[in-house]
């Protein structure tokens, strides 16, 4: 079974926002738009889809932020 953890998420984080900043190094600031418009859909998507599975508050955050993000853990 795969599971996330938010230690995973952090570290997904991280590595989202270095890829973020490198496209900015050499892409410039409008592919640095473009990939962080894309996360910040796919979060904004994951955190809809949780509200209306029934979670709230901090609970439907939370599992956004894994969803999104807690693809590290399996690095």
């Amino acid at each position: 079974m795969l599971r996330a953890s938010i230690g995973g998420a952090h570290a997904g984080l991280t590595v989202t926002i270095f890829i973020v900043a490198l496209f900015t190094a050499v892409g410039g600031a409008l592919w640095a738009v473009i990939v962080g418009g894309a996360v910040a859909f796919w979060f904004i998507a994951a955190l809809f889809v949780t509200v209306r599975r029934g979670r709230r508050g901090r609970a439907a955050v939370t599992r956004a932020y894994l969803l999104t993000f807690g693809w590290a853990s399996w690095l």
